[in-house]
């Protein structure tokens, strides 16, 4: 079933590009010209602490609060946040998980995707886009599940979050490696 309200929660350690992915789905929204609000919050350190985005999206026009005690897709980058913040996932929703770094998690309930995000990162040659490898997977999964988010929505995002030229080539690779990875997964 689609929905027209999705609440999104993208959490992570310092240093692995959460704020930067919260950003860009947010852009991808806009470019679809769907409402969205995105809020972040961090810890005050700079690397190693906590950071976490809660993005509102609805394909219908409005102003809604992104402060949100339940959502539909979780998506960790680390296994502390994952622990922390587990429980503002519904019941029913999904959890979005680099396998890479968080292991033993088989007894949740939620319906998962393990993602080998650092390992597809590093096989790009960046270990810095693994945020954006988790980035194509849950662009996917909102596109098959959720709301009709397409690739070049999420490619418009990069152009506004990602600073660099050659920083946006490689984060497209990495949103193409989870799109696909995702897609392959989902038909299984």
């Amino acid at each position: 079933m689609r929905n027209k309200k999705l609440r999104v929660l993208v959490a992570g350690s310092g240093g692995q590009g959460i704020l930067t992915l919260g950003r860009l789905l947010a852009y991808a929204a806009i470019h679809r010209q769907w409402s969205v609000s995105c809020l972040p919050t961090y810890g005050a350190e700079m690397r190693g602490g906590y950071v976490y985005c809660l993005i509102v999206i609805s394909g219908n026009r409005g102003i809604f609060s992104p402060v949100s005690g339940q959502v539909d897709i979780g998506l960790f980058m680390h296994e502390r946040m994952l622990r922390l913040l587990r429980q503002n996932v519904k019941p029913e929703g999904t959890l979005l998980l680099n396998s890479s770094l968080i292991q033993g998690e088989q007894e949740l309930t939620f319906k998962k995707l393990f993602i080998p995000a650092s390992e597809m990162a590093e096989s790009l040659g960046n270990l810095q886009v693994a945020n954006m490898v988790m980035g194509g997977a849950l662009g996917c999964l909102i596109s098959q599940m959720f709301l009709p988010l397409e690739m070049a929505d999420l490619i418009s995002g990069i152009e506004q979050a990602v600073g660099k030229k050659e920083a946006r080539e490689t984060s497209e690779k990495a949103l193409w490696a989870g799109w696909r990875w995702a897609e392959e997964k989902w038909k299984s």
